[in-house]
């Protein structure tokens, strides 16, 4: 399998298992009360984020645009997927009340944008962007 389609199968399957997870358990992560554990929450985003696309970088050994390019392909579909998810949160996300599903909305938008700068400073490394 090449790493465009890696990527656009990785970034699904991690949307699909955050929107699983965040919809049986959702309302045991976002405990909004709590501004430590929202904090922590948000912050170890970012470790996490990095050691799974990298993992795919490694593995296609990619560089420059091509890593900005996997980074994208990663995003797109979870992105086109949390449209409908919190426009029909009622649904998804049935253990959540509305100020959990916002908080939820801006870490979505949180992860979104670790994945592109992830792979936008990864791509700047190499200076081919």
């Amino acid at each position: 399998m090449n790493y465009p389609s890696f990527s656009l199968l990785f970034g699904f399957s991690v949307w699909f298992l955050a929107t699983l997870s965040f919809r049986v358990l959702g309302h045991t992560f976002f405990l909004i009360d709590n501004t430590m554990l929202m904090g922590g929450f948000f912050l170890a985003t970012v470790p996490l984020l990095y050691v799974l696309m990298n993992q795919v970088f490694n593995h296609y050994q990619l560089s420059g645009s091509d890593l900005l390019n996997s980074s994208v392909l990663m995003a797109v579909p979870g992105m086109l997927g949390d449209v409908f998810c919190v426009k029909l949160h009622e649904v998804v996300f049935p253990t959540l009340n509305v100020d959990q599903v916002i908080v939820l909305s801006a870490w979505v938008l949180w992860a979104y944008v670790i994945v592109l700068l992830i792979g936008l400073i990864q791509s700047k490394r190499f200076r081919i962007v």
